[in-house]
């Protein structure tokens, strides 16, 4: 955990909104799972062929299962300074982001919905997203601090672990190439993709595949570690795949990036298939 000023300002200041967001809702810390980029910072070992770990809002998924009624997330958010504009997405006064989530089999509505009905709180207070689910088990306690010297705020979150963040990225971005290919608005975010190859950079495949592995069948994570896998087989597993495309257009039009993140999704989907949990 950094608490030096070397990281960007724009990472520094979502850290701090993360930790104003842990620190409203602390009686609710414990169904809590750091997901999205700062979890995948917590487990990638920055390499130096790659842009510098950056990201600008923070992300968390709700447990359902393990939610209390009270207090009611959007008045303490509110009382905090937060503002909700699409369900889920709350900023504060400086418009830095945090986004709750639910994984749509815990969120209560049809298939399609955007907000999680999760009374007795607000029908805005999560959005429903894919991808979620085997968060809810692989995860690990960690210390969350500030990321700049003089805030000395450590929190114990919940954080997902690597194999349920390469499944999340996995789903969020073919869903973001499906909207683009039917014409609806939105951007892709190349960064998502970069981060996968960070994941799959720094934690050794067998571990990820161990992770992958401990979703029960039938499960609605087992459901998902298994669209993950396909995805990857049709967009990663070839240089010339949309996913290690955008990874490197991410990290300026490398071409080297496209290629070692083929490779590496191929060696992960080669163990996942044999069973290689050595």
């Amino acid at each position: 955990m950094s608490t030096h000023d070397d990281h960007p300002a724009e990472y520094v200041a979502a850290r701090r909104t993360l930790l104003d967001v842990l620190d409203a809702l602390e009686d609710h810390r414990s169904s809590m799972i750091l997901i999205g980029a700062q979890a995948v910072y917590m487990h990638a070992v920055p390499t130096t062929s790659m842009v510098p770990p950056m990201t600008t809002d923070a992300d968390l998924a709700l447990d359902a299962d393990l939610l209390a009624d009270d207090p009611e997330i959007a008045t303490a958010l509110s009382a905090a300074g937060f503002t909700v504009g699409q369900p889920g997405h709350w900023e504060n006064v400086q418009g830095i982001a945090v986004d709750l989530m639910v994984a749509p089999h815990q969120a209560n509505r049809p298939e399609g919905k955007r907000a999680a009905d999760l009374a007795p709180h607000d029908k805005k207070v999560a959005r429903v997203a894919p991808g979620l689910a085997a968060a809810l088990t692989d995860n690990e306690p960690r210390d969350v601090g500030a990321l700049v010297a003089g805030d000395d705020r450590v929190h114990v979150i919940r954080v997902a672990g690597p194999a349920a963040l390469v499944v999340a990225k996995a789903i969020k971005i073919d869903d973001r190439l499906a909207d683009a290919a039917a014409g609806k608005t939105g951007r892709i975010v190349d960064k998502d993709a970069l981060d996968l190859l960070r994941l799959l950079q720094s934690i050794e495949t067998q571990v990820l595949v161990e992770g992958l592995s401990v979703h029960p069948g039938g499960s609605a994570a087992s459901a998902e570690v298994e669209r993950a896998m396909g995805i990857l087989t049709e967009r990663a597993a070839s240089a010339e795949a949309d996913i290690p495309r955008l990874a490197a257009q991410a990290a300026g039009d490398d071409p080297t990036i496209s290629a070692s993140l083929a490779a590496l999704v191929a060696e992960l989907l080669q163990a996942w298939a044999s069973g290689t949990i050595s």
